[in-house]
């Protein structure tokens, strides 16, 4: 279980946030992180990579695939608190100017 991409789920009035932790590296469990944002009706949605330790060329084109997806669906997608490891492979491959990519956000109404 430690190796796999671990992922919680919490929606607000307006946006969903999506808290990952582990590592997203093709082959764990990136399809099924793939198939959890995918299946959001929010046209907001977060993703949250401050406990990602690893990443992979395929975990990088889960989230440009996420990035089409939302901008198909007249959606928002944004990377919110990228790990030191994320934000390298994100700058290093030049992903970091197409994707959204912020820094630590706090939705209003999320308790969690």
């Amino acid at each position: 279980m430690e190796g796999r991409v671990l992922f919680e789920i919490h929606n607000a009035a307006q946006v969903t946030v999506v808290r990952c932790s582990g590592r997203i590296v093709r082959g764990d469990g990136t399809d099924d992180l793939l198939r959890a944002v995918m299946s959001q009706d929010s046209l907001h949605i977060q993703i949250d990579l401050s406990r990602i330790n690893a990443i992979d060329a395929g975990g990088l084109g889960v989230l440009v695939a996420l990035e089409r997806w939302a901008r198909d669906g007249n959606r928002t997608i944004q990377l919110i608190n990228p790990s030191k490891r994320v934000r390298e492979a994100l700058e290093t491959t030049g992903l970091s100017s197409v994707l959204q990519v912020g820094p630590t956000v706090r939705s209003r109404g999320d308790a969690a």
